[in-house]
Parts: structure tokens; C-alpha cells; sequence
């Protein structure tokens, strides 16, 4: 007998048997969260360098704003820090808009 080999992983096998028989796996955030991460900080860098540039260019308080939330995410993943200037612009801004 020849072996026949495809590209198909086991665990491909499993879903598509549990998919057929109405098994459902329950979805956990823990087995993903490398990748997710990973997203949400390649996203927030590129949408900080975007937002940054806008600011530097046209000095528009909403891009700078844009800019330190996304160093604000970037800063919960220990990439960034958010200064004592930074939060106070934020608060600053943040406070004209409420009153």
C-alpha cells in the first residue's frame, strides 16, 4: 500500500468531526492571546505612527489625541510609556469637551 500524504493537521480532523457530528468546542481567549496580542500591537503601532504624523503635520489636537490612545495600549503591553505631559494634554483636552 503507498502512503498517501496530504497537508492536513489533526487537529483540522477533530474540528471538521466535531463539526459533522455537532460537537462544539468551546472557544478559550487563553489559546489565542499570543496572536491577538500580537495583532493589537502591530495595529496600535502602525495607527500611533499614522495618528502622530497627522499631528506633526496638521496639529490637530483629535490626531494627537487618536495618537496617545494608541500609546496608551501599546503602554498596558509594557511597549510604551505614556508621560506625565501626555496624561495631562489628555486630561486637559478631555475636560474642555466635557464642560
Amino acid at each position: 500500500m503507498i502512503p498517501i500524504y496530504i497537508n492536513f493537521s489533526v487537529e483540522e480532523f477533530v474540528y471538521i468531526n466535531n463539526q459533522r457530528n455537532n460537537r462544539y468546542q468551546p472557544f478559550h481567549y487563553e489559546d489565542t492571546k499570543d496572536y491577538v496580542d500580537q495583532q493589537i500591537i502591530e495595529n496600535s503601532n502602525k495607527l500611533g505612527k499614522y495618528y502622530y504624523q497627522r499631528w506633526i503635520n496638521n496639529q490637530i489636537e483629535y490626531d494627537y489625541v487618536n495618537f496617545l490612545k494608541e500609546k496608551s495600549i501599546m503602554e498596558k503591553h509594557h511597549i510604551a510609556k505614556v508621560s506625565q505631559k501626555e496624561k495631562q494634554f489628555l486630561y486637559n483636552y478631555l475636560f474642555a469637551k466635557e464642560t
